[in-house]
């Protein structure tokens, strides 16, 4: 049972890594985003068109690398898409124009776009009880990632951009060694598959309105989020005084270490509250924060509204672990992978949006936009548990 208990948190350890550097070499890309800008010679919109187009690719594996995980295995699609990813950050770091680094980024969509359905379907495998929590931890892993940026900030001042993703690239490399070694299959294989049964299956998950309505409230969370993980540090350095690239680190540092620290406990309060009304709750605060940004130039300010917005990111886990008590062990991770890509394919136009704002307009007028859009998914969950309600009153 020991033996047992210790091989699952290694699983954990193991997935929650491969977690850690997508996102943190994701974030670091937003952070050196105006050097690259600069050294290549290309506007915000191109940025954002760039930025675009990874979240695609990301949103369009989400699907297929599930499939293939319920046909494959969860370990074999975890490493090849650990493979594509190292690759692509080393691409990313050799990029000399435009076109080249946004090829990169499409590669680097694609790559992380094959781990994401497949690590939480993994987890899920294992962690028969306690699920929120073990999905709290991994999402608390990820939130490790925001402090890297600072890391390649100084790497970048001391040599320059291209440096870090090329030592990321090496550390990738050398975390797939270690996913191999530490991880063993967590799902039955099938003997005999139907590809065109999974994709019905995955299709039909949005007959329940349950999942439309989640798919809704999360599809405005995740356009915040694209939008944030791409422009957050960049609204910082060209948009408040005072903020380089190491401070704007610091400030995706705060708000990851917050989301570190509150991501457990509310994943574990997921499990005995309605999480319905933790969502309402992280949303609204969510979009007070992101409004205080905004009208704040202070940079101690910055600093202290970071943990609140980190919030919104405690939003994922509760809703996975949602999701995940909706559906049966078989085909689960087709079912997600096709409800994540349909969520990121609908919510990846928003990084050219922002991008196209911030060279029309600022980054202010965007950002105002995403305090909206945080308060429009409070309202559809907050008359979601009034109609509820009025139901269960109307039974009793």
């Amino acid at each position: 049972m020991i033996k047992k208990m210790k091989r699952d948190h290694i699983a954990l350890c193991c997935i929650s890594l491969a977690w850690f550097l997508i996102l943190s070499g994701r974030y670091s890309i937003s952070n050196l985003l105006p050097k690259i800008t600069q050294d290549l010679n290309f506007s915000w919109t191109e940025a954002g068109i760039a930025m675009t187009s990874m979240w695609l690719f990301y949103a369009l594996l989400q699907f297929p690398s599930g499939i293939f995980s319920d046909i494959k295995g969860r370990k074999i699609s975890i490493i090849l898409a650990m493979v594509v990813f190292s690759i692509s950050y080393f691409l990313v770091g050799f990029s000399i124009h435009f076109f080249m680094f946004f090829l990169a980024l499409i590669l680097l969509g694609a790559g992380t776009g094959g781990y994401p359905s497949v690590g939480i379907s993994m987890i899920t495998d294992i962690f028969k009880e306690k699920r929120g929590k073990a999905l709290g931890i991994r999402s608390s892993a990820g939130s490790l990632a925001y402090i890297v940026p600072m890391i390649a900030a100084v790497i970048a001042s001391y040599y320059d951009w291209r440096s870090f993703f090329f030592i990321w690239s090496g550390i990738s490399l050398i975390s797939i060694y270690l996913f191999y070694r530490g991880t063993q299959e967590s799902t039955q294989l099938p003997k005999t598959v139907s590809v065109k049964e999974r994709v019905v299956d995955g299709i039909s998950i949005f007959k329940k309105p349950q999942i439309q309505l989640m798919f809704v409230v999360n599809l405005l969370i995740a356009i915040t989020w694209i939008s944030y993980m791409s422009f957050f540090q960049p609204y910082l350095i060209v948009g408040k005084e005072g903020f380089n690239g190491f401070l704007a680190g610091i400030a995706l540092g705060i708000l990851g270490i917050g989301g570190f620290i509150f991501k457990p406990f509310i994943g574990s309060l997921s499990d005995r509250i309605d999480k319905k009304i933790i969502i309402l709750i992280l949303s609204v605060t969510t979009g007070l924060a992101t409004l205080a940004l905004v009208f704040s130039n202070s940079i101690i300010i910055i600093f202290l509204i970071c943990p609140a917005l980190s919030l919104s990111t405690a939003i994922f886990p509760v809703i996975s672990s949602f999701l995940m008590d909706q559906w049966d062990d078989k085909g689960r991770a087709g079912k997600l992978g096709f409800y994540r890509s349909m969520l990121i394919l609908l919510a990846s136009p928003s990084s050219s949006v922002i991008g196209y704002l911030a060279d029309r307009y600022s980054f202010d007028v965007p950002f105002i936009g995403l305090a909206i859009i945080f308060f429009i998914a409070a309202i559809v969950i907050l008359v979601s548990l009034a109609l509820n309600y009025k139901k269960n009153k109307n039974l009793n």
